[in-house]
């Protein structure tokens, strides 16, 4: 039965209209601004429950440091007790006890004079608070990279819908020829079941491209945060400032990467460990006063008065146990430096490759582009020659595959194109909206 333009036919495609218009392919009016990447970024940022784990873990470690900070600082309370002592005939059995009851109020006062490992602990607490920042950081980039991946996706898709709607227009055009020239008696049979075989499978490929769009544009929507309110894409176009040096990206990298920022942290953190052990060696200083009464009798307020004292404490014999430590310490450090060194080469090595892939794909594009404005002028003069009757509907079927493949190659290589350059941009350690857009 050969297809034709039935009130069946024509709901179905109302169908697929409302269907791309509800997936964003088709906009009416301006209800809302086209959503761009770096506005999609920021989005997820904002919302994903990964960054705000980030966030609260760093604000976890900064109240630790705050707190091993403080410990260097004068410490007040307050001592408050009655203690009884075993006695034999009313005399203390213990030697340090003052009487049978003794009777203790005092506010004390501890003030650290020289309390190295103290110190270093303090050290340790803000390098950590350090490493959770870069590790923040890291996850806004790795965050930034899956929603830059998914938007890219996204549009592709979107292009293909485009692409596809275009073909069906003059699919629907060829098969209308085709069909009013059976009627007259020009074209054959096969002409017409070719044009409406071709008609529908150009049907069939906008039909899956928008059921993929809309899968990838849900993705996009949990990503951002965004749901049911993400409106629809910019318009992503082929990138035209030239690629940036590799060495200047590479020096960027150096200075800005969040995983090199965090290596030094860790080095920085492994010195303050070795600074804690080799500070159990030395001497802790501190110093007290009290206030209050401390007494083997009832007190009485006039008894109130001040204390003070002097404390020292100084290791002297360890077994061992410090030395080892020491040396574990510093093998701790020597490891980390290393881990650098390993980290900075990779993320060289991962720069080239990102800088070749985006070079690629800009010679891509530019061959890409010939190949798609040389298959349109083949499929054109294939057309109007079958549409005059000189050409037959197998070179018109051949023409229109190439000319649609030209497209969705032109714009799969634009979003390639795109994608690399913007790989190439967080591999370095930068949000793509840090940067000039390219």
């Amino acid at each position: 039965m050969l297809f034709q333009f039935t009130p069946d036919n024509r709901r179905s495609a109302a169908k697929n209209w409302l269907l791309a218009l509800s997936l964003g392919c088709i906009s009416i009016g301006a209800h809302a601004a086209p959503l761009t990447l770096d506005q999609a970024i920021n989005s997820a940022l904002h919302n994903q429950a990964t960054v705000q784990a980030g966030r609260h873990q760093l604000e976890a470690q900064q109240d630790l440091s705050r707190s091993a900070e403080a410990r260097l600082l004068p410490a007040l309370s307050l001592n408050a007790a009655t203690i009884w002592t075993q006695s034999r005939a009313g005399q203390p059995v213990f030697v340090s006890a003052n009487g049978a009851r003794e009777m203790l109020g005092q506010i004390r006062l501890n003030l650290p004079i020289y309390a190295p490992q103290t110190r270093a602990l303090s050290k340790l607490s803000k390098d950590q608070v350090t490493i959770e920042r870069f590790h923040l950081l890291q996850t806004r980039l790795a965050v930034a990279a899956q929603v830059s991946m998914t938007y890219y996706q996204l549009a592709l898709s979107n292009n293909m819908i485009a692409v596809w709607q275009r073909v069906l227009v003059a699919a629907r055009q060829v098969f209308q020829a085709t069909q009013d020239g059976y009627a007259a008696g020009t074209r054959s049979r096969l002409a017409l079941k070719q044009a409406q075989l071709n008609l529908l499978r150009i049907q069939g490929k906008l039909e899956q491209t928008l059921a993929q769009s809309g899968a990838i544009r849900q993705v996009l929507a949990l990503q951002t945060g965004l749901g049911s309110h993400l409106p629809p894409l910019a318009k992503v176009s082929s990138p035209l400032k030239p690629l940036p040096d590799l060495s200047k990206i590479q020096s960027q990298a150096m200075q800005a990467q969040p995983l090199l920022r965090a290596a030094d942290a860790q080095i920085q953190a492994a010195h303050a460990q070795l600074q804690f052990h080799q500070s159990a060696r030395l001497p802790v200083f501190s110093a007290n006063a009290a206030y209050g009464v401390d007494s083997a009798t009832i007190p009485h307020s006039a008894q109130l008065g001040w204390q003070a004292s002097l404390n020292l404490q100084m290791p002297i014999f360890g077994f061992g146990r410090n030395r080892d430590q020491i040396a574990a310490a510093q093998e701790q450090v020597a490891a980390l430096q290393a881990a650098k060194s390993a980290l900075q080469m990779q993320i060289r090595s991962r720069l080239a490759q990102d800088a070749g892939a985006a070079r690629a794909a800009s010679i891509a594009l530019k061959d890409a582009g010939k190949i798609m404005r040389s298959a349109q002028a083949v499929y054109s003069m294939t057309r109007k020659g079958y549409l005059a009757g000189a050409e037959s509907a197998l070179a018109l079927q051949q023409a229109e595959d190439a000319w649609v493949q030209a497209q969705l190659q032109a714009t799969n290589a634009m979003i390639r194109a795109r994608l690399s350059r913007t790989q190439l941009v967080l591999d370095s350690g930068v949000l793509p909206g840090q940067r000039a857009s390219s």
